[in-house]
């Protein structure tokens, strides 16, 4: 509810006051008093604040200028002046009629309709208006006034009129507080819904005026800089945050955003704009935030990109199917590998396993609940290579996406990165990929500003480690520094007792029972062949039989049914068999062996040393391998 105050300076003036405030259906309180009377009146108020004050003349100025609130003059109209004129002509024909401040208009001609002189008093002060009322006692004048100038008349015995307030100007002037009233309350309002808004921001925001003093002052801002507004407001800027540049920015009307800052112990970003009315500048405005938050938004930010990207590893060791003893071991050296945050070098053939160990490590790492973005070096071309690694701003390259485009390495920030057949990527693209890991940060295709990232790099290639070096495939500097880790994985050929679990594990639930005895039957055939797809080319043999299934019949030969699905694992048992024929007789092994471990000596590779000896490379691979189980030699090569 608006409160309306009214300070009356004679009983009359109150009664008339309320009776016309009444028919308004205003509620308003009622005092009476006249200046310091009614100033105290004023102070020794309680309750809610004071929306509106009323008052007379003399005590209207008074308060207006005591108090910040807003003051309803009930301003003398001309009717009131001319009745009390007239009543005063019955004394004299010389009248002195006292205002506050303002002339009253049309006072000459009121002197020609009521054939009388006026002399017009303008009050300063009361002393001053003592002295002048006491002059007018010797030019036999009657006084017209309010309260202090009729109460000076009758000190110095000069006749008196008080002048009078009707009804009419009451009216007005309850109706401009009720109109006043209501606009003050729609600004209060305003006021504080902006209030509430710039304290609910995250952001600090301060905004000063065109002589730097600050205006806005928000809770952000209070706790970013440990600075209380109720000690900042109204003050200069200089003297509260001396190296805010809104200052400058007063001076040459030019933003500046995104600049760093250390103020009270705190960096922060922050931006500054000018606050311009036309062509004039008429404050500045500071939006800030602490760098440690922005940082936080932009993890936030890159979690729900990769999120929503569905950046996921999927598989755990429990995944990588085998009871192998070497396929044990490597599970063993990864798992270990998992709790480093070093980079990790895996080497293997096609199909196996190696994003599955990538995925493996990831998980069982501190990282696991982060992204884990894989990228295929080979299946890109090396400009879009290049784009998908590091990103691009708007406007890059002919295409370039509006607003641009995160790279997978910020796609990544806090987990692990794949890049798998690391040997497909461009030599151009290795150099900043080596920048990426020694600096852990990102520029991206076109960008200016350097972007920070936490990952983890797993790299991966179906070549050897001497092969990548010596055939210049990567960069030595960049090897070294991916291959701080690194991890041989076995071929399927080396963990032949795997074969009948993996089988199982491909095995289709719809006819997972029909397909088990069959399974059975080409056990045998499977573990005598080599995979050279590995894994990947198991699961893809397993499909097969699934789908051609139907057309075996329990009876059947099962070589018969490995010609439709499997040929190929026919054909090279075939040949492996003929390679066995040749070899050397048992009473000569002896000398088979030190024809063998010779050959290897003295050639490079295992091929050279196979082709030397007129033998395939995997028979060869074979026979080492028999060897070093009989002999138990330290000395043979690692295969």
């Amino acid at each position: 509810m608006n409160r309306i105050i009214f300070i009356s300076s004679y009983k009359e003036l109150s009664a008339m006051a309320q009776s016309v405030a009444k028919e308004l259906g205003l509620t308003v309180e009622f005092y009476e008093g006249w200046l310091d009377q009614a100033s105290k009146i004023i102070e020794n108020l309680s309750g809610p604040p004071i929306d509106i004050l009323m008052s007379r003349g003399g005590t209207a100025k008074f308060l207006a200028e005591k108090f910040p609130i807003p003051v309803i003059p009930v301003n003398t109209g001309p009717y009131e002046i001319l009745d009390a004129l007239n009543e005063a002509r019955q004394f004299r024909k010389n009248i002195a009629i006292t205002s506050y401040g303002e002339r009253y208009i049309g006072l000459p001609l009121m002197e020609k309709v009521l054939d009388i002189s006026i002399t017009e008093v303008i009050i300063t002060d009361l002393k001053t208006l003592e002295q002048q009322i006491a002059s007018l006692a010797s030019g036999n004048y009657c006084v017209v006034g309010g309260g202090p100038s009729v109460a000076y008349a009758q000190k110095f015995g000069l006749p008196n009129v008080f002048l009078k307030t009707n009804r009419a100007t009451l009216h007005s002037a309850f109706l401009e507080a009720e109109k006043l009233t209501s606009l003050r309350r729609e600004e209060m309002r305003k006021s504080r819904r902006l209030e509430a808004i710039l304290n609910a921001t995250y952001d600090g925001i301060i905004a000063v005026d065109a002589c730097g003093a600050i205006e806005i002052f928000n809770k952000s801002a209070e706790k970013t800089l440990n600075i209380r507004a109720a000690a900042a407001i109204g003050k200069n800027i200089a003297d509260i945050v001396p190296n805010s540049r809104l200052d400058h920015v007063l001076q040459t009307g030019q933003a500046e955003a995104g600049e760093l800052q250390d103020t009270n112990n705190t960096r922060i970003l922050t931006n500054r704009v000018p606050v311009k009315y036309g062509a004039k500048i008429v404050g500045a405005v500071a939006t800030f935030m602490e760098s440690s938050k922005v940082v936080q938004a932009e993890h936030k930010i890159r979690k729900e990109l990769t999120s929503q990207s569905q950046f996921k590893a999927k598989a755990t060791f429990s995944d990588i199917i085998g009871i192998s003893k070497i396929l044990e071991v490597k599970k063993k050296i990864a798992r270990n590998f998992a709790q480093s945050p070093l980079s990790i070098m895996l080497y293997g053939a096609s199909g196996t396993g190696k994003e599955l160990f990538a995925q493996s490590i990831h998980n069982a790492s501190e990282r696991a609940q982060n992204p884990f973005v894989a990228i295929n070096c080979g299946a890109l071309p090396p400009t879009l290579l290049e784009s998908e690694l590091f990103g691009y701003e708007e406007g890059a390259f002919t295409g370039a996406r509006r607003k641009g485009k995160h790279g997978l390495f910020e796609l990544a920030h806090g987990g692990t990165i794949f890049l798998d057949e690391i040997d497909a990527l461009p030599i151009e693209v290795q150099a900043r990929l080596l920048r990426v890991l020694q600096e852990r940060e990102v520029l991206r295709i076109g960008g200016e500003s350097i972007i920070p990232i936490n990952i983890r790099v797993i790299a991966a290639s179906n070549k050897s480690a001497e092969d990548l070096l010596q055939k210049n495939i990567i960069r030595e500097d960049l090897f070294y520094r991916l291959n701080v880790l690194w991890l041989e994985l076995p071929t399927l050929a080396e963990r032949r007792e795997d074969i009948k679990h993996l089988c199982e594990h491909f095995l289709p639930e719809e006819n997972k029972q029909q397909l088990r005895p069959i399974i059975e039957k080409i056990l045998p055939y499977f573990e005598k062949y080599t995979w050279p797809g590995n894994i990947r080319e198991l699961h893809n043999t397993i499909q097969r039989l699934s789908f051609f299934v139907e057309s075996f019949v329990a009876e059947e030969d099962i070589k018969d049914f490995l010609r439709l699905v499997a040929p190929n694992i026919l054909r090279a048992i075939a040949t492996s068999a003929e390679d066995d024929k040749s070899q050397i007789r048992p009473q000569i092994q002896d000398l088979e062996h030190e024809l063998i471990l010779k050959a290897v000596a003295e050639h490079k590779t295992l091929q050279e040393a196979a082709n030397h000896l007129g033998i395939g490379r995997s028979t060869l691979t074979r026979k080492l391998k028999k060897i070093r189980e009989s002999q138990l030699s330290d000395s043979l090569p690692t295969l």
